[in-house]
């Protein structure tokens, strides 16, 4: 059986964009950004990004100015650093949630294989696509609405951001996760979360991570 490949809702997957932009610094400080234009860019309506401008805002990544106009923020290591310290804890408490949960693994180890092959082809999006939907499952598996919602709003999506042959490495560590899970041991589990996060925060805090052209 084929399942569908689960995405976040718009606000956040716009969030998550603009998000992995500035954390990338491919919308570096000072940039302006405009409701209209990013509509345009990802092909959305404006509503979803007005809120996740506003999402921002309160992140401290944007400033709003009195003119409605929204401004890039310089984005120090410090709130990288306690970005995925916060992400860290979340995600490594909703997979071992999944350890516990998780009743049928067929769903995981489906979308498992389709980022594996995704990786291989080096197709960014469907990198992208399979990348959130395996961590989206483990989220629903811990049961608790409200830690997948935290952990929707800090998604940022740059570990699927990676160049060349360090792309590969993502896959590795999927499986490792993927492995722990369904042999339901913890400990495995919440390391190879960890490690796999604290991969990510290091791309970009070394800048050697993909930037859209």
């Amino acid at each position: 059986m084929v399942n569908q490949i689960k995405i976040m809702p718009i606000r956040e997957r716009v969030a998550s964009e603009l998000r992995k932009a500035i954390l990338t610094e491919a919308f570096p400080p000072g940039t302006e950004l405009t409701q209209h234009k990013i509509a345009e860019m990802l092909g959305v309506s404006r509503m979803p990004v007005r809120e996740a401008i506003q999402m921002l805002a309160s992140e401290g990544l944007i400033e709003m100015r009195p003119n409605r106009s929204a401004v890039v923020q310089q984005v120090p290591d410090a709130f990288i650093r306690e970005h995925f310290d916060i992400r860290i804890i979340l995600e490594c408490e909703t997979v071992e949630r999944a350890c516990l949960r998780i009743n049928d693994f067929k769903p995981l180890k489906n979308i498992h294989e389709r980022h594996r092959k995704a990786v291989e082809s080096g197709l960014l999006e469907d990198i992208q696509h399979t990348n959130q939907s395996f961590h989206l499952l483990l989220w629903e598996a811990s049961g608790n609405v409200k830690l997948k919602n935290m952990l929707m709003q800090l998604w940022n999506g740059v570990t699927i951001s990676r160049p060349g042959s360090s792309i590969l490495h993502l896959h590795d560590e999927h499986d490792k996760i993927f492995e722990a899970v369904i042999n339901r041991n913890i400990q495995a589990a919440r390391d190879a979360m960890k490690r796999h996060l604290e991969r990510g925060m290091q791309d970009i805090l070394n800048r050697q991570i993909y930037r859209t052209k």
